[in-house]
């Protein structure tokens, strides 16, 4: 876009990639109002003369949430720089996408072909690049990237402030571009949703005995039990949930503490149906105060924030020997020996170790369907207190719950 270029303005619900139209126009007043609560809205800026936007912003402050698609003249998104809110209402630009058609008629986001570069920041500059120059059926390379956060940042742009998100230079823009219409749509329907990380479903449910599920591409019907797996002593209130082979006295622990004392741990394990030998662990909870969870969120380990992860992921624990555990960090050996990993592969579903000399004790179990990475989630009564940790295995975090 050159400097002087005059643009139009519509507030709407989106944009409709496969009518390539937009959809739900908004009055400016609505979509200020959108604004100031947070709930999502998008504003296109469009060709002089036409309704075809060159550049498209989603916003979505209630979810921290920002993005501005560039689109080309044949309505293609061609770029897309996707932003976060920090908690200091500063403007972070986590994620930078671009594709390059070889021709008019590509398809959008042809995997094949149409040349992408992604690149991705964390809270201090630093990235990952990845450059597959001819698309999927061309060679591609990834590496480390880094950005000056001068680069990366900006304040919350004001309602109106196009300019700043737009990513493209200096512009001049009218308001409104069109007759002033008002056809908002219910939140089912709109175009898009904002990237959110990879939430919990179903906590209190996984956590009910009897309790059945569907899991998801027919791998059966499922039925929960819940399973004792005693009490874990924490002297420091230091949550370390790990693979415990990769236990050492350096691991880190949760940045939200559990109260010192001594926890119960339960299991959520769900039996097939069809097969009632078979069993998997769905869950383990520390339980650490017996009150209702009002809310949820991802326990998070020491220079981590939730705001970076990207749609639909999650910060969890690598499992390699699919076994799973909660322990105290003043509960921790030097290193695991081999002693200790002979005792952890006696889980079935879990097993209760006290390392020599420990003031606490390490509790083990299986973890789903074996190695992965799982998250923990912290779940809070309604004054914010932290009422348990939950290590996820993710088994049912597809499933359909079943009704009676």
């Amino acid at each position: 876009m050159s400097e002087g270029t005059s643009f139009g303005v519509i507030c709407c619900e989106g944009w409709d990639p496969a009518a390539r139209a937009l959809v739900g126009r908004l009055t400016p007043e609505t979509a200020g109002e959108r604004d100031a609560t947070g709930e999502q809205y998008a504003v296109a800026l469009v060709r002089p003369g036409t309704e075809s936007p060159s550049v498209l912003l989603e916003i979505a402050w209630r979810h921290h949430f920002a993005r501005c698609w560039h689109v080309d003249e044949q309505g293609r998104r061609s770029a897309s720089f996707e932003y976060r809110l920090l908690e200091d209402g500063t403007l972070f630009l986590v994620r930078v996408e671009r594709w390059t058609y070889k021709a008019p008629d590509q398809e959008e986001f042809d995997k094949q072909t149409a040349g992408r570069v992604e690149m991705s920041f964390g809270p201090k500059g630093e990235g990952w690049m990845y450059q597959a120059p001819d698309g999927y059926a061309g060679g591609s390379s990834s590496g480390r990237a880094h950005k000056p956060l001068s680069e990366l940042t900006m304040p919350k742009p004001a309602f109106g402030d196009w300019e700043s998100l737009a990513n493209s230079g200096p512009l001049t823009l009218q308001v409104p571009a069109t007759p002033e219409t008002d056809s908002p749509l219910p939140a089912e329907k709109r175009p898009w949703r904002p990237s959110v990380p990879l939430r919990p479903k179903d906590m209190v449910e996984m956590f009910t005995a009897g309790t059945r599920f569907a899991l998801s591409n027919d791998h059966g019907l499922v039925e929960v039990e819940l399973r004792d797996a005693g009490k874990l002593r924490m002297p420091s209130g230091k949550l370390v949930a790990s693979d415990p082979a990769f236990l050492d006295a350096d691991s880190d622990h949760f940045t939200v503490p559990a109260p010192p004392g001594e926890h119960r741990v339960e299991l959520a394990v769900i039996r097939f149906v069809d097969e009632p030998a078979h069993e998997r662990v769905a869950a383990a909870k520390l339980v650490v105060a017996d009150a209702p969870v009002a809310a949820w969120e991802v326990a998070l380990w020491p220079g981590q924030n939730a705001l970076f992860l990207g749609d639909g992921e999650f910060y969890g624990y690598g499992v390699d020997s699919g076994t799973g555990c909660f322990a105290d960090a003043a509960a921790l050996p030097e290193e695991v020996d081999d002693d200790l990993m002979e005792k952890f592969a006696e889980v079935d579903p879990h097993v209760d170790i006290t390392p020599e000399g420990a003031e606490g004790n390490i509790i083990a179990f299986a973890t789903g369907w074996g190695d992965g990475s799982y998250p923990t989630w912290i779940g809070r009564a309604a004054d914010g207190t932290p009422v348990c940790f939950v290590t996820d295995m993710l088994v049912l975090n597809g499933a359909q719950l079943l009704t009676a």
